[in-house]
């Protein structure tokens, strides 16, 4: 492409960039089920007394970062997973399925609830996480395929 691209130049070369994102990205489903975990603590920490159910959520929302930056550096690019059309819906059912798991863990730390909740409901939360970011990704390189389509 030159330096001064026409429109038509810089949106072929946008298309082209955007699917083969989708196509080349291959990746082991480790990255999942490792980037559950921070969820996991920050749904589990929330069972816990203060101050260490605010700390559950400073150490998760740092585990959260330190995926993205793990990511970046290993793949090249990050996407917030609320800014493809239709993937964020994939973003919003996640949110919508783990902020129940934590306000149960809330409920138990505050109000004597059963002791186990908030390790079941950190189990649950990494399981959610891990499917829901392959679902997710799934999604997105959809998105990308019919966007280049």
């Amino acid at each position: 492409m030159t330096e001064n691209p026409t429109p038509e130049e810089a949106l072929a070369a946008i298309k082209a960039a955007r699917g083969e994102v989708g196509r080349s990205l291959d990746y082991h489903p480790m990255w999942d089920v490792v980037g559950g975990i921070p969820i996991a603590i920050m749904v589990g920490g929330q069972g816990l007394p203060p101050p260490w159910s605010t700390l559950t959520v400073v150490f998760g929302l740092l585990g959260v970062v330190w995926s993205m930056n793990a990511w970046k550096a290993r793949f090249g690019w990050w996407v917030n997973g609320y800014s493809p059309r239709k993937a964020r819906w994939v973003s919003f059912a996640l949110v919508a399925l783990i902020m129940p798991l934590m306000l149960a863990g809330l409920w138990t730390s505050l109000w004597d609830g059963p002791r186990w909740l908030p390790l079941v409901n950190a189990v649950i939360a990494w399981i959610i996480m891990a499917i829901g970011s392959r679902v997710w990704m799934k999604v997105y390189r959809r998105e990308l395929a019919e966007a280049d389509a």
